[in-house]
């Protein structure tokens, strides 16, 4: 019994820590995240704090791989939802909702990366999830896109440029964990995962906020092209 309370006072401690860093995180972005004025606003001693995160990278970490799991868990929620001919859109829309809700949190694992930080395996792996969704969404989108500017018969890249980008990325090492994607596949994903998150990142910082224009309008257009093949 006082073990099974012990273990919920520990996880209660770092639950709220993580809380508080998330507001640091939001004030001050990754630099103003420390584990002693995290203490302080719990009312602990930094020392008594370091004994549920060991360093200030083990609590980025918690963080990082937080974020990593609550944007995979709900881009694949999505992709599963939606009708095969769907699931593209889905998974756009869905990236961006979670992003424009918890803007911090997408800019942690999307953004400029920590000055010696280095990200432990687990992360990777919860990314390469992430990774695999948006390869199984993208599996529709070139073939479906057939005879509208999509990609040509058998799933085959439209230009030399494209073919010589598809057969780079065969060589490029694996992605995701069970059978590996074909160049061709990769490619689409990667140019698609790039373009949305390139409209979403500049969205987040504000980039587009003297230009005049909705950048809804702009993702749904990207979204359009994407699934055309464009």
């Amino acid at each position: 019994m006082a073990t099974a309370r012990r273990e919920r006072y520990r996880k209660q401690t770092r639950e709220e820590a993580k809380a508080v860093a998330l507001a640091q995180l939001a004030e001050a972005g990754t630099a103003g995240i420390s584990v002693n004025a995290i203490a302080k606003e719990m009312g602990m001693t930094g020392p008594a704090l370091y004994r549920y995160f060991a360093s200030r990278d083990e609590l980025l970490t918690e963080l990082i791989t937080d974020a990593y799991r609550d944007l995979a868990e709900a881009a694949a929620q999505a992709v599963a939802d939606a009708a095969p001919a769907d699931r593209f859109r889905a998974l756009a829309r869905t990236l961006r909702d979670w992003a424009k809700r918890q803007p911090d949190r997408y800019l942690l694992i999307f953004g400029t990366p920590v000055p010696g930080y280095q990200a432990p395996p687990e992360t990777t792996e919860i990314a390469a999830g992430l990774m695999r969704t948006i390869l199984d969404a993208c599996a529709t989108v070139g073939s479906a896109a057939t005879g509208s500017g999509g990609a040509g018969s058998g799933g085959q890249p439209r230009t030399e440029l494209e073919a010589e980008l598809a057969r780079h990325l065969e060589g490029a090492g694996p992605w995701v964990s069970g059978e590996e994607p074909g160049g061709e596949l990769k490619g689409r994903a990667l140019r698609a995962w790039t373009r949305l998150h390139g409209v979403i990142s500049l969205d987040l910082q504000g980039q587009f906020t003297t230009m005049g224009f909705d950048p809804s309008v702009l993702f749904e257009a990207e979204i359009d092209a994407l699934m055309r093949g464009g």
